[in-house]
Parts: C-alpha cells; structure tokens; sequence
C-alpha cells in the first residue's frame, strides 16, 4: 500500500485537545450486507467495499499505543448537523483489547448518494493507567454545513472500493486512508472479499476512492 503522508495541522490540534476527555462514539454498528439484502436490493442499492485495520499501532507519535476502534458517515445532505443525529454508516472495533493488527474486509448495502465522513474515535495510551480518546465528529468534520473531512460515492446496481482505513502516526494519532497500490494488488483485494462475500457479483468492481484532503492521498488505478 502507498503510504505518503499530508497532515492538515488544524485536524490535529482539534483531535489532541479531545485526549482524556471525549468518549467513543455511542451509535450502533450497521450490518453488513448479506445475501438477502443484496439480492433484493442490488438494483437499487450500492455496495460499497472498504477495509479497516483495528490494530493497535505501538509507539505512535509520543503514545504507547493507539488503536482506531470507530468509523461513521452520512449520507448527503445531512440536516441538522449536529453530533447526535444517526449516522447512515457507523463501525465499531471488535474489541479494544486485542485485535489482530490486519485488515478487515467490509461490505454495506447502501443508497445511491454521496457520504460523508462524521466521525470517528482514536484509543490512545500513555500507560496501563492512562488511556484517552481522540474523538472528531460532525461539529468539527463539517464546515459551514459542508463536509470538511471526505467523501465517496455510490451509484444503484455499482460496487465500489473506498479504500483501506487505519491511522497514521507521522505527527500524531489520526485516521488515514491508504489504498491497494496498482491493478494486481487491487484484483487481489477483490478476491478477498469474493471468498468472504461470495454471493456478490463483484465482476466489475469500481476503484473509487474515499476522497479526502485531510486523510489520505489522492491516487488513480492505472487500466
């Protein structure tokens, strides 16, 4: 996976200020899609494809550890935006304690549209004893009532790929979106989800990335 790095300084200082104070996000996990769902919605839904590492990552910038252990977006347009409506999409580690540092394939059912990213939750530890959370969500992710943060988006009867979310440590805990670097590694990634999923047709798997300023790098899949 490509691994550069740009940090966008503001997003950082937010997040660290939340440390020690700010609880992970309370909302509950969606399903992934199973075969029912997609084959009575498939035509009028999208699926969308992603994979999440929730690993901790040792010795990341100053902390002992960190360890994303949530993930949510909206559905555009998102009104009132506040930090306690619903979100569309939210994921949830499955465990804060031991989690096999790998990534984890994803698949959802969701409605045509554009998402946005509205939140999401970072454990850190200093020590045994001193464990905090770094938290952004709606009211910082969103600017002017517009997403500040990214978004991807899904069309009836497609497939896409957003992308592979951790962290990123180069300056301090925060989330990143990395990717499958050239088509090989890509077609790998979709036989992935096939043996995991294998009632979705994911003969035409668009390679279409969650789009971020803040928390990834632009990148095309070369034909």
């Amino acid at each position: 996976m490509i691994i550069k790095k740009y940090i966008i300084f503001a997003i950082l200082v937010m997040l660290t200020a939340c440390a020690g104070i700010t609880q992970p996000i309370k909302f509950e996990a969606s399903s992934i899609v199973t075969e029912d769902t997609y084959l009575n919605t498939k035509k009028t839904n999208g699926v969308v494809l992603l994979d999440v590492n929730w690993g901790r990552w040792w010795g990341c910038s100053g902390y002992e550890n960190a360890q994303l252990i949530s993930l949510a977006f909206d559905r555009l347009p998102m009104s009132p935006i506040n930090n306690e409506a619903e979100r569309t999409l939210v994921l949830h580690s499955p465990s804060r304690l031991a989690v096999d540092p790998e990534f984890i394939n994803y698949a959802y059912s969701l409605e045509p549209g554009v998402y946005a990213i509205s939140a999401f939750s970072i454990k850190v530890a200093k020590s045994i004893s001193s464990v905090g959370f770094l938290t952004a969500q709606r009211d910082k992710l969103y600017s002017e009532g517009k997403p500040a943060g990214g978004t991807f988006s899904v069309k009836p009867g497609e497939v896409v790929f957003i992308g592979n979310f951790y962290l990123d440590c180069t300056y301090g805990p925060t989330l990143w979106r990395y990717h499958s670097d050239g088509k090989e590694a890509f077609e790998d990634q979709v036989s992935e989800y096939s043996n995991r999923f294998p009632y979705l047709d994911l003969s035409n798997v668009q390679f279409r990335l969650f789009k971020t300023k803040e928390f990834g790098n632009d990148y095309e899949l070369v034909p």
